[in-house]
């Protein structure tokens, strides 16, 4: 155990040296998640208010604007909605025909477009006015609006989660005597790499797990954003995640002779391109890729940890979350039995 502890203090310190582990697992990701904000706050920090909707006093549909609760209707001329328009009083202006005319675009001009066109249709299909239903929730369009960028920062967490892979490529360096002088000695030392790998998996995801909590302090106390609701299920589906990213670098690490930069960028590489998979880019892709090809966001390990952190603490689901943990421990499984076949086979004929 004493031997256990002391590799644990050596690999730790180890850690701590690299530039690259210290930018790509603590500055990185805080990085990350602030160009996410400033992006994107507009639409986060959206404040659900009813919408200015200004309309002639003989409109043949005012009775079912006035019947909508998100609406807030200003009985008002044709003449002075240009200058409510302009002013920002209103949001948009419907006249006697139906035709809307707004200032800007976004998000609520477009939900009275949407009204609008319901409107429209319904009195093509020659439907009285006193029949219409609008059961239509706008408030909730607007929250999915909002919880789609949302995607974004739960896969920046599924991606952190998975940077244990720069401390796996570290071990494995560490154990093999043709990639490293700490290497050769330890293999002509009564040391066993077992003992040492063991240790540092243990470290790593100490270390790769306190950056993750540092990542979630900054989101939750600096950007003001809640993403964790429920930390149970949330917690164990990162800690499985960080397990992932270990076994991961470990084979990168042991499955080539390139260099150790070489194979920290081809591990980038890599999460980014799952990262981009999962939504982190552009949660359309996200959308898109689950409809598409469903297999893909079902295998793709930062894809399971994103579905399930969204499932988990904005929809309150966690049926799906034992699966995605199945999953990712099957792929650690797999990668584990890799990693020994390429570890069983090194041999050297000098040290």
């Amino acid at each position: 155990m004493g031997k256990i502890f002391r590799n644990i203090l050596y690999q730790g310190r180890n850690f701590y040296r690299d530039k690259s582990f210290i930018f790509w697992s603590l500055i990185y990701p805080i990085i990350m998640a602030i160009f996410f904000y400033t992006a994107f706050s507009g639409i986060i920090d959206m404040e659900f208010n009813n919408i200015e909707v200004g309309i002639e006093e003989e409109n043949p549909a005012r009775p079912i604007f006035e019947s909508i609760d998100i609406l807030n209707i200003n009985i008002i001329t044709e003449k002075d909605s240009v200058d409510k328009l302009n002013n920002g009083d209103i949001e948009g202006f419907i006249d006697n025909n139906l035709d809307l005319s707004v200032k800007a675009s976004g998000i609520n001009q477009t939900i009275i477009k949407e009204i609008l066109d319901q409107i429209k249709q319904m009195g093509e299909l020659k439907v009285p006015f006193e029949r219409f239903d609008f059961d239509t929730n706008y408030i909730i369009d607007r929250n999915q609006k909002a919880n789609s960028i949302i995607i974004l920062f739960y896969s920046l967490i599924g991606m952190v989660s998975v940077y244990g892979v720069f401390p796996g490529i570290e071990i494995a360096t560490i154990i093999q005597a043709n990639l490293s002088n700490v290497a050769k000695r330890m293999n002509i030392s009564p040391l066993r790499k077992s003992e040492f790998l063991f240790s540092g998996i243990i470290i790593s995801l100490l270390l790769n797990i306190a950056s993750n909590i540092l990542l979630l302090l900054f989101i939750t106390y600096v950007l003001k954003i809640k993403l964790l609701t429920d930390i149970g299920p949330s917690a164990l589906l990162i800690f499985v995640g960080n397990l992932f990213g270990i076994t991961f670098g470990i084979l990168v690490g042991v499955s080539n002779k390139l260099k150790l930069n070489a194979k920290i960028i081809l591990s980038i590489a890599i999460t980014l391109v799952l990262s981009f998979f999962a939504g982190m880019m552009n949660p359309d892709i996200k959308v898109m890729v689950d409809k598409s090809f469903p297999i893909v966001g079902k295998l793709n390990p930062i894809s399971i940890i994103t579905n399930n952190l969204y499932r988990i603490n904005l929809l309150g689901n966690t049926n799906e979350v034992d699966i995605g943990i199945y999953t990712l421990l099957g792929w650690i499984i797999v990668l584990n039995l890799i990693s020994y076949g390429f570890l069983r086979r090194k041999t050297y004929d000098s040290i």
